[in-house]
């Protein structure tokens, strides 16, 4: 098989690859997968840029997210050779989906469903598994709340403003153009604020007559996470997710016990393999319903690995970055 491969931590057209191996074989526990289409995000930047926490060394091959059919399964796995599956794979132990086969821990992946394409599975189950996890189980939101998404077009962002809408809340979605604005209105935002030219806590004032917004979405971090949080509510909850800027959100516990909110840890890779296999029927559920669905943004084939992850820097970038390995 072919695999993109990182040999050395740097910039994707430094340090990626494609090499020729031998097709993986599942270990116990595991399937492997003829990958059929992969995402790519923020995540497989940082590990092969050298700054992922659970990537210390090359080579590996990168891809979190992929769509495609079971190949071959390893002992105890309830799947059979054939399914189409959609799954994060085993990345971390340097069998990522930038490849045309890869393995997967079986409790992690689920039958991809048939209304969605390759496309759209290979793009789900991160951002709303995350999604789920940060705004039902962790920030508790209800039917009615206010919920403010920064970072909106991104993968987490898009997937928010959905399950948001999906729980009958009000969104107020954050971003930087007009076009992404729009998007962000597909998505199903209610309002939507310009961060370049409105000032955030003036229009979230306006938008929630006065008492600010009850939940917080941040992938984003840094000066924008911080001109938010001014815009929370009494008792509201802030999920820092990442840290899209650079930097995370600075907190201040004199200020967090002062105007009385929460911050609300989200690790979603924690979940054990029932809170996991729960959270994956959730969202399934809903996209089955219509809910929700995955915004394919742009679609790279196999051999332009690196332009598609040097597009996850772009302005432009609206909606999941597809790769095509078949």
């Amino acid at each position: 098989m072919k695999s993109w491969k990182v040999m050395r931590f740097g910039t994707p057209e430094e340090a990626l690859i494609i090499q020729e191996l031998a097709i993986p074989v599942p270990g116990e526990g595991q399937v492997a997968i003829k990958v059929q289409a992969a995402s790519v995000a923020l995540p497989d930047l940082l590990m092969i840029k050298g700054q992922h926490p659970l990537i210390k060394s090359t080579p590996f091959s990168p891809g979190i997210e992929v769509a495609g059919t079971v190949s071959a399964v390893g002992n105890g796995v309830q799947f059979a050779v054939g399914d189409r599956v959609m799954t994060t794979t085993a990345y971390a132990t340097g069998w990522g989906g930038l490849a045309e086969y890869c393995l997967a821990d079986a409790t992690r992946a689920l039958l991809a469903p048939s209304h969605m394409t390759d496309d759209e599975a290979a793009g789900f189950l991160v951002p709303y598994k995350n999604a789920q996890v940060a705004l039902v189980q962790r920030a508790v939101l209800q039917r009615g709340e206010t919920l403010l998404v920064l970072g909106a077009t991104g993968t987490s962002g898009a997937a928010a403003i959905q399950l948001a809408k999906a729980r009958d809340a009000r969104v107020i979605a954050v971003s930087s153009s007009s076009a992404k604005l729009e998007f962000c209105r597909k998505m199903g935002a209610d309002h939507v604020i310009n961060y370049k030219t409105d000032d955030i806590i003036d229009r979230v004032k306006e938008l929630t007559q006065g008492k600010g917004v009850d939940v917080i979405f941040d992938p984003v971090g840094g000066s924008l996470g911080n001109e938010a949080l001014k815009a929370i509510a009494r008792r509201g909850r802030l999920l820092p997710i990442g840290f899209a800027c650079g930097s995370w959100v600075q907190l201040d516990p004199l200020d967090i016990a002062v105007r009385d909110y929460s911050v609300v840890g989200v690790f979603s890779a924690g979940l054990t393999p029932e809170e996991l296999a729960r959270t994956h029927a959730e969202i399934v559920t809903l996209a089955q319903a219509g809910r929700i669905n995955t915004p394919v943004g742009k679609v790279f084939p196999f051999q332009d690995v690196p332009a598609a992850l040097a597009e996850l820097t772009s302005d432009d970038l609206m909606g999941r970055v597809i790769v095509e390995i078949s």
